[in-house]
C-alpha cells in the first residue's frame, strides 16, 4: 500500500474516530437530513465491512449475512474502529493489483478501494464535524487540495457515472456542466449530462455551465455539501440536473 495514502486515510480515521466518541450519538447531522451521528457511524462500520469482504472474496456481499449494527452493548464508535482495524489488516495482506469486486464493472482491483476509502471517509468526516458546536475548516481536517483535487476526479469519472446509468436525467438534450479550480490544485473538468446519464468529456468549446472555486470548495460542491466563495455561471438547470445525481 502506498504509503502517503495509508498516512492520509489514517489521518482522516483518527479525526472521525474522535467527534465520533466526543460528540453525542443524538446529534443531527446537517449535512444529511435525518440521520444522527450515530446513523453515520454506524453507516461507515457497515461500509468499510462491506468493503473488506468485497476484498476478500472478490465478490459482493450477501446483504443478510451483514450486520446492520453493532453487537449489544458496543458503543457505534467503537464497532467503527473494529471494522476499520479489520478493513485496514486486509488491505495491508493484499496487493493493490489483486482482483477485488466493486459496484461499478470496472477497475476490479484492491487500489479502486484504497481510493473510494479516503474519500468515504473524507466527506463523512465533513459530516460529522459539522454536528459540532463550532465546525472546523476542511483543511484543519486533514483534507488538503490535493485529496479533494482527486476527490473531485473520481467523483466524476468514477463514482457518479455509475450511479447516474441507473439515474435518467431530466434533461431535454445533453448539457455540459464544467468545472474550474482556481488555486492551481487538479485540472479543470467538463461533464455532459444526457438521458442516459453522465460522462467526462472534452473541455473544447462552451459549456451550458460552469463552477469556478478552490479545489476543496469544488470537492464539497462535487458531493453536495456546503460551499462558499464558489462562481457559478450559466444555465441554472444545468447545475440542478448533476446535484440531483444520488450520491
Amino acid at each position: 500500500m502506498n504509503a502517503d495514502q495509508l498516512q492520509t486515510i489514517e489521518g482522516l480515521m483518527a479525526n472521525i474516530e474522535g467527534l465520533a466518541r466526543e460528540l453525542p450519538g443524538s446529534n443531527p447531522i446537517p449535512t444529511c437530513p435525518g440521520w444522527t451521528v450515530d446513523e453515520l457511524v454506524n453507516h461507515l462500520a457497515i461500509v468499510l465491512s462491506r468493503m473488506q469482504v468485497r476484498i476478500e472474496t472478490n465478490a459482493d456481499a450477501e446483504p443478510n449475512t451483514m450486520p446492520s449494527g453493532p453487537p449489544i452493548g458496543m458503543p457505534h464508535y467503537e464497532w467503527l474502529a473494529e471494522s476499520y482495524r479489520a478493513l485496514k489488516e486486509t488491505l495491508l495482506a493484499h496487493d493493490m493489483d489483486d482482483p477485488a469486486w466493486n459496484w461499478t464493472g470496472e477497475n476490479q482491483r484492491v487500489s479502486w478501494y484504497l481510493r473510494r476509502l479516503a474519500h468515504e471517509l473524507a466527506i463523512h468526516l465533513v459530516d460529522l464535524d459539522a454536528a459540532s458546536p463550532t465546525p472546523s475548516r476542511p483543511e484543519t481536517l486533514g483534507i488538503d487540495p490535493l485529496l479533494a483535487a482527486d476527490g473531485l476526479d473520481e467523483l466524476v469519472t468514477v463514482f457518479l457515472p455509475s450511479r447516474a446509468r441507473s439515474t435518467p436525467q431530466p434533461v431535454d438534450q445533453p448539457r455540459r456542466l464544467t468545472f474550474i479550480p482556481t488555486d492551481g490544485v487538479g485540472r479543470p473538468w467538463s461533464i455532459e449530462l444526457n438521458h442516459q446519464g453522465l460522462r467526462a468529456v472534452d473541455l473544447e468549446g462552451s459549456p451550458d455551465a460552469t463552477v469556478s472555486g478552490s479545489s476543496i470548495e469544488l470537492y464539497l460542491f462535487g458531493w453536495n455539501r456546503p460551499t462558499t466563495g464558489l462562481s457559478i455561471t450559466g444555465d441554472p438547470a444545468t447545475v440542478q440536473s448533476f446535484s440531483a445525481i444520488p450520491r
